[in-house]
């Protein structure tokens, strides 16, 4: 019985290392109301510094509603080099459809691009929990844009 409690153990350890690490950053405005969450892939294949999804949501609003909307790489609306992060706004998605919320005082209808900066770079990474800085910028149709500081921390898990 031991021995197969041990065996089995060491093939789950095993198992483990082929396991692609979930990570990404959880950020929010220096007033805590706005919150964008980025999680990039877990498939290697895909690459798992990939960015998959990008989710904006506003602390102020409504239980069931807080989530102003998300962006996927597999809809072509969201990408990343390292970690800085695009988001197309396109309200053709249901994803991105509530054209009337606020994001930085702005009608999210009134963007055209969501983009994070974080400071973060992969060849000197921090530790899971660790706060850094970022900017959100908001790319409005017309032109102008709104940059919002966020701090932001790291996501890790397996």
């Amino acid at each position: 019985m031991k021995k197969l409690v041990i065996v089995t153990l060491a093939v789950g350890v095993m198992g483990l290392n082929g396991i692609a690490m979930a990570d990404g950053f959880k950020c929010e405005t220096r007033d805590g109301k706005l919150l964008v969450k980025v999680f990039n892939q877990v498939k290697p294949e895909l690459g798992t510094r990939n960015a998959a999804v990008m989710v904006i949501s506003d602390r102020d609003v409504h239980v069931g509603r807080k989530t102003i909307a998300s962006f996927k790489d597999a809809s072509g609306l969201l990408s990343s080099r390292g970690a800085n992060y695009v988001a197309k706004v396109d309200l053709r998605f249901a994803d991105s459809r509530r054209k009337g919320e606020l994001i930085g005082g702005t009608k999210l209808g009134e963007l055209d691009r969501i983009l994070l900066g974080v400071d973060f770079n992969y060849s000197q990474p921090v530790e899971e929990g660790e706060i850094v800085s970022g900017v959100l910028t908001l790319e409005k149709r017309n032109g102008d844009s709104i940059e919002l500081d966020m701090d932001c921390t790291r996501y890790l898990k397996n």
